[in-house]
């Protein structure tokens, strides 16, 4: 064979192999891919339906008369249309557990009245009296959020998992500097859980002589993770 129509076939063969489209296998596995992000750790004031929050939530003591001696004036915080829930949807952290408290916006708060006022953190009050603490205003608030008290497990048809929650403890006292917030619940665990707690006993000492009036004070429930 003439060495000219040799290299012709040679060229033409490579070309032929250059040109030849690569074979692709098809597959018939697809991958499957979702994302589930983590929820996260809330608080609110629930109304009955355990859904709609409420939205101005209030606590009403009951009214006292100007008095020669300290008084004391009781009230409930949580009830069937006012729940103090909490919901833990957060399980892309590690944690301990979740406390729940309140305190006031600020510890030198009161309870005020236009320019009159009395306290909720006195620790050195007695009976109501003003004591060493930072202002010149006495009274003392003191929380009870286990006897009496319902912790009630809702997770909304689902179910909670590992849950330790539990109630806080009774005769909580605020005192300013030193006990500046009340344990109202708390959990050992951080699984998904939602609930709520009602009744929670509340006292409040009122000095002798308080000046009359419609006196108020905020107070801020927030959840915490441990």
């Amino acid at each position: 064979m003439p060495s000219r129509f040799k290299r012709l076939l040679a060229v033409t063969i490579g070309l032929g192999l250059f040109l030849m489209p690569a074979m692709v296998s098809a597959s018939n596995q697809p991958q499957l891919n979702q994302t589930i992000n983590a929820g996260t750790l809330s608080t609110d004031i629930y109304q009955s339906d355990d859904t709609t929050p409420v939205a101005s939530p209030s606590v009403a003591f009951g009214a006292k008369n100007v008095g020669f001696t300290c008084q004391t004036s009781t009230s409930t915080l949580g009830d069937a249309n006012n729940k103090l829930n909490v919901t833990n949807l957060d399980t892309g952290n590690s944690h301990s557990g979740w406390t729940l408290t309140m305190a006031p916006a600020a510890t030198t708060a009161s309870w005020t009245s236009g320019s009159n006022h009395y306290d909720f953190n006195d620790g050195s009050a007695s009976c109501g009296a003003d004591g060493a603490d930072a202002d010149s205003y006495g009274g003392q608030l003191t929380v009870n959020a286990s006897t009496g008290a319902t912790l009630t497990q809702d997770c909304n048809g689902g179910s909670c998992t590992g849950s330790g929650a539990s109630k806080g403890s009774d005769n909580q006292k605020f005192v300013e500097g030193t006990a500046d917030s009340a344990t109202l619940m708390t959990d050992s665990n951080y699984t998904p859980w939602e609930g709520y707690l009602t009744g929670v006993g509340l006292s409040q000492t009122i000095p002798s002589s308080q000046t009359n009036g419609s006196y108020s004070l905020t107070m801020v429930i927030t959840v915490t993770a441990n």
